[in-house]
């Protein structure tokens, strides 16, 4: 029993240890060029919000806030240690990684601000649907202004 019990907690341990792990080079250029992609679309579909928000054309704007609901779901895992500038040329500054936990409260915000935002545009009422999308952007510029280089 005793032995089980001491395997059982190498194990966690270990695998702790792994997930925890800095990615290799190769992987951590591989993840900035995953990250860059993803902002990429992301930009493009907020742009494409504006423009359609601009027009009153709400089944345009809920396909981008869609669209932008899901890529901010999934950028917190864009950054993963490893993927800063030891690893390659990348817009995201080194302080994403010296300062996790105001950068991750950042991220679960983008999450929250993209959500409030689908929710405006699946109601179809313009004026929520332009303060939600001021509300996004204010997020997003919130994180770019401390974590993201010039470029």
């Amino acid at each position: 029993m005793r032995i089980l019990i001491l395997s059982s907690v190498a194990a966690a341990v270990l695998g702790t240890a792994a997930i925890a792990a800095p990615l290799s080079r190769e992987a951590g250029v591989r993840m900035i060029a995953q990250r860059h992609a993803g902002y990429e679309q992301l930009g493009k579909a907020m742009r494409a919000a504006k423009q359609s928000i601009g027009k009153g054309d709400v089944a345009a704007t809920r396909a981008s806030a869609n669209q932008i609901a899901a890529l901010a779901a999934r950028a917190p895992n864009w950054f993963p240690v490893g993927s800063g500038p030891e690893a390659g040329k990348t817009h995201a500054k080194a302080l994403v990684w010296q300062q996790r936990a105001d950068f991750d409260a950042k991220m679960k915000n983008l999450g929250s601000a993209a959500r409030l935002f689908q929710s405006a545009a699946a109601s179809g009422d313009l004026a929520a649907i332009k303060a939600a999308h001021g509300k996004l952007g204010q997020t997003c510029g919130a994180c770019h202004d401390q974590y993201r280089e010039e470029h």
